[in-house]
């Protein structure tokens, strides 16, 4: 029984290992925001939400990992961070346009989120700049 126990925990870290290494050919999106927060909030509780329920979501709903970043220094202090992993290019593709707004999936995806993304707007905004990236 041990050793069943053992080798089934051995396979489990080794795919969750797996699923979360960059691959060639991967499409990484690092985003930077400026975030206007609304009332009494405090940034803390924005990326709390940000990180604990709106990248969740967000990165179930279209298929990617997304990671919220922890400014350490540098020149975005005050800001929110955070990176999308999808699997490439075309699996960006199919929910952005080439100027990088929603398509109409796009669109109809990030609907489903409408809960969450209210929530969100009550403690703030936040919009920026990205890049994305090609590992090699």
């Amino acid at each position: 029984m041990k050793k069943i126990l053992f080798l089934s925990v051995l396979a489990f870290v080794s795919i969750v290992s797996k699923s979360q290494s960059l691959q060639k050919g991967n499409l990484v999106g690092v985003h930077t925001d400026t975030v206007k927060l609304n009332g009494n909030t405090k940034m803390q509780q924005f990326v709390d939400y940000f990180s604990t329920k709106y990248a969740p979501a967000f990165a179930s709903a279209f298929s990617c990992e997304m990671r919220v970043l922890k400014y350490v220094r540098g020149e975005s202090k005050n800001k929110l961070s955070y990176i999308f992993i999808m699997k490439n290019e075309e699996a960006r593709n199919k929910y952005f346009t080439k100027d990088g707004k929603l398509n109409t999936l796009g669109k109809t995806t990030l609907a489903k989120l409408k809960p969450i993304s209210d929530e969100l707007d009550k403690l703030g905004k936040s919009s920026g700049t990205y890049t994305d990236w090609v590992v090699l």
